[in-house]
């Protein structure tokens, strides 16, 4: 285990000097953590002309696409178009030279950039709930410590759904757009096109188990006080089940490419 931390340490910091040196890619990742306050103006404008929606008003919106630009950038996962690259062009056979697991490497790469988030965004959201009544986060020790779990739990769950869909390319040219669908749908049941509360019934009690859910919505309502702490387990336990799926059909899949990807290469 020792060694294991010290190289994920290691790659962290080579990922983490690679966020620095790419400043333009970092400058465009910026500017993408906009799009959860152009959903937030969408909703505003909807509450000034109907009034507050489902129990939600102007400050409930602001604050919880205030929390989405973190959460998304914290739990987000987009790692499939790198496995899918490195099986289409070969450069997967390097990574396989080496004595650790790709799927390290991904990850490592990964939290690179999320702790360059994390040193970003939290003080700036930080900053705002301080000087702007508007936003408003009731969080108490234990609902910080749920909101930590719920967040790490949606980034390895993306993750390896993300890594599941990737290492679709032993199989398929299509590999990032048959992706780029399930996130379409992810989009509507993960909480970011709207908050699940103002779906109706039925769409919320769905949502409540697929595995989409857990990786945003799920750590913006407890962070919000929208949610018991005992829903919020049981979300967390939602998203630990089909982590554990997806973790077994990654490794299936990952096993059956890589004998085939072999079986080419030779």
């Amino acid at each position: 285990m020792p060694d294991i931390l010290r190289t994920y340490r290691a790659l962290v910091r080579a990922s983490w000097a690679t966020v620095l040196e790419y400043r333009a890619q970092v400058v465009l990742w910026i500017v993408s953590w906009l799009f959860p306050l152009i959903m937030m103006a969408v909703w505003l404008a909807v509450v000034d002309e109907a009034g507050p929606a489902a129990g939600w008003d102007k400050s409930d919106f602001v604050s919880y696409y205030v929390a989405a630009a973190l959460v998304m950038h914290l739990t987000g996962a987009w790692i499939v178009y790198e496995w899918d690259e490195d099986i289409r062009t070969g450069s997967l056979s390097v990574k396989l030279l080496k004595p650790l697991d790709p799927f390290h490497h991904h990850m490592a790469n990964e939290l690179g950039w999320k702790l360059f988030a994390l040193v970003l965004l939290v003080p700036l959201i930080t900053v705002a709930t301080w000087l702007l009544p508007v936003l408003h986060y009731p969080v108490t020790p234990g609902r910080l410590l749920a909101v930590i779990l719920s967040i790490l739990l949606g980034m390895v769950l993306n993750f390896i759904m993300s890594s599941t869909f990737g290492v679709l390319a032993f199989w398929t040219t299509q590999a990032h757009t048959l992706f780029g669908a399930w996130s379409g749908i992810g989009q509507f049941l993960s909480g970011w096109i709207a908050p699940l509360a103002l779906f109706p019934a039925g769409f919320r009690q769905l949502a409540d188990l697929l595995p989409f859910y857990p990786t945003l919505g799920l750590p913006i309502e407890i962070l919000m006080g929208r949610v018991t702490l005992a829903d919020a387990a049981f979300g967390m336990g939602v998203g630990a089940a089909w982590t554990v799926f997806f973790l077994v059909v990654y490794r299936a899949l990952w096993r059956a490419g890589l004998r085939r990807y072999e079986a080419v290469g030779a």
